[in-house]
């Protein structure tokens, strides 16, 4: 039998706070981001979403879509979008099999520690780099976590 970790609320709190931290140095003209940052268990299942000021309403849904494809897949959601754009149009039919919104656009990065998907987390809500960026330094915080916490 094998143990498994999970992600806890208190690791959902501290990606999304990474999150926000990057929001705040990418942005446009307009100001620090404004996107939705959610983060999904290994299952796909929504533990944390926050939606920042200014974000619009689709961001929410988009970014629960982006984590839960992350996800499901272990993998990051722009590697699925540059296949679909290319060689492999088949990988669009991944969301219609999990049975709840998932796509792949770039923004959605899997939560990785020691080859084992924890979750993702999924950014959205400004072009695909900045939302990319976002959901970078948010799995960077979940891989000091998980550094941590030795697993």
């Amino acid at each position: 039998m094998r143990h498994t970790w999970q992600l806890e609320r208190s690791d959902a709190r501290a990606i999304v706070e990474a999150a926000h931290q990057a929001a705040e140095q990418h942005g446009d003209t307009l100001g620090p981001a404004r996107v939705s940052i959610a983060v999904a268990d290994s299952g796909g299942h929504l533990l944390m979403l926050e939606r920042r000021d200014g974000a619009s309403v689709s961001s929410a849904d988009t970014a629960i879509a982006k984590a839960r494809m992350a996800a499901l897949n272990g993998k990051a959601t722009a590697d699925q979008e540059q296949a679909i754009n290319g060689d492999r149009p088949a990988l669009l039919q991944l969301a219609g099999i999990f049975g709840q919104p998932a796509v792949a656009m770039t923004g959605g990065l899997p939560l990785l520690a020691e080859g084992d998907c924890l979750g993702a987390v999924g950014v959205s809500g400004m072009t695909p780099a900045i939302d990319l960026a976002i959901a970078e330094a948010a799995a960077a915080a979940f891989a000091v976590l998980a550094a941590a916490s030795n697993h």
